[in-house]
């Protein structure tokens, strides 16, 4: 089973634009991946395993296309914000990437987050980037162009000292992980500004279960 079933974020079908797409399944199916299908969240592609086999379906338009390994849109907008391909990115900054559109700001700035939950900001700017801790509030990054407490880097340190880029990048992530907590209900890791204290759970926990004892 793909370790993401349902509708893939960020995968937009390129015949009809729509971002309803699920993962294809190859192989000999299981009772588990038969219910996924049957509720949507799967598709299967048949007991034959070649490859270059697509890799989604189009919910919308029936197309089967891509490959795990093609960027997202926010990814590919990353890319050519950044003006490199996206193994360049991949190479020093990884996968996941995600816009941040609520951070943009009037300065021009574009944001794009990964990790789930979110451990590193990336923030494009012309010919800057910089690395930076997701925020709790995005409204409260200085003004000005790329006034963060993060680092900054050029488009050619990324392609010609990615090694570096890379290990600023998980620095930051790192720091960012090392603030999470865990929720006793979910059992999954929580950034500070999704935790309740006490409670000991995640907002959305408290949320679906809060009144559960009442």
């Amino acid at each position: 089973m793909p370790e993401s079933v349902g509708v893939q974020a960020g995968r937009v079908c390129p015949r009809c634009g729509r971002e309803n797409s699920i993962p294809l399944v190859y192989g000999l199916p299981g009772s588990d991946l038969f219910e996924q299908a049957e509720s949507g969240r799967v598709a299967l592609g048949g007991c034959l395993v070649m490859d270059e086999q697509p890799a989604f379906v189009c919910r919308s338009c029936d197309l089967a296309w891509g490959d795990e390994s093609d960027p997202t849109a926010d990814e590919a907008e990353l890319a050519g914000l950044l003006d490199v391909e996206y193994c360049d990115v991949v190479r020093a900054l990884g996968t996941g990437w995600r816009r941040e559109s609520a951070a943009d700001g009037q300065d021009g700035v574009r944001w794009f987050v990964s990790g789930e939950p979110a451990q590193l900001a990336v923030g494009v700017q012309g010919p800057w980037f910089v690395l930076d801790r997701p925020r709790t509030s995005w409204g409260d990054r200085r003004p000005g162009p790329l006034a963060t407490d993060g680092l900054r880097f050029t488009r050619d340190e990324l392609l010609h000292d990615s090694w570096f880029v890379g290990q600023v990048a998980e620095d930051v992530a790192s720091r960012r992980r090392r603030s999470f907590r865990w929720c006793r209900t979910c059992r999954r890791a929580t950034a500070p500004e999704s935790f309740v204290a006490a409670e000991a759970s995640c907002q959305q926990c408290v949320s679906a279960f809060g009144d559960a004892d009442e």
